[in-house]
């Protein structure tokens, strides 16, 4: 029985089909425009085409106004890490291949759902490329906090895989990695998993 809810910006019939296959455990709702994003109603999760007709660029002060009522991600028919990181700057918490596997855009929903951002594995390297490299704490160890497992599934998550993949390479189930990836946050007292891969590679924005 769906538990969760989101809502969709999309003229693509093939998209929303493509989201249409998470709606069993998933309510959705289609918005007919940017104008019919909510104005009111804080705090909704928002998926938007990034071809969706009349949308504005990523540098307008719209995404600024959305991006702070609601947790929104992006997807894209045709991803790059250029649009991806002109969409983050504006704001928002998800960047996402639009025809990625069912199981892979029910994650990016539920990433985004709990407050943590999600970003590609080529996006999450070039952030990590880019930004100013410095030692987060001088003489730091950040394994010497987790257990073994615990320091597998930081450097696998750190490099942009997701929970299946995980699961599937430490042969383990994906509640056991979200088990261990909520014990690193708290141990590394970092909040998502962007913040748990600068620790891990030992930068700092």
């Amino acid at each position: 029985m769906p538990h969760h809810e989101f809502s969709i910006l999309t003229d693509d019939e093939t998209v929303f089909a493509r989201f249409r296959l998470l709606a069993d455990q998933w309510v959705i709702h289609r918005l007919s425009g940017a104008a019919s994003i909510p104005r009111q109603t804080a705090g909704s999760l928002i998926v938007i085409d990034s071809n969706a007709h009349a949308l504005p660029a990523p540098g307008l002060p719209d995404w600024q106004s959305w991006s702070q009522q609601h947790k929104l991600i992006v997807a894209s028919s045709l991803p790059s890490d250029d649009e991806g990181l002109a969409f983050l700057e504006a704001g928002v918490s998800g960047y996402c291949q639009a025809y990625a596997p069912p199981a892979t855009l029910r994650q990016v929903l539920e990433v985004v759902a709990s407050g943590e951002q999600w970003v590609g594995r080529s996006l999450l390297t070039r952030l990590l490329r880019g930004l100013n490299r410095q030692r987060a704490v001088q003489g730091e160890d950040w394994s010497s906090r987790l257990s073994e497992r615990e320091r597998e599934v930081a450097r696998l998550a750190a490099s942009g895989e997701s929970n299946l993949f995980i699961a599937g390479a430490l042969n383990i189930t994906e509640r056991t990695v979200k088990a261990h990836l909520s014990a690193c946050f708290n141990k590394l007292d970092v909040t998502d998993r962007l913040q748990l891969a600068l620790k891990v590679h030992g930068l700092r924005p």
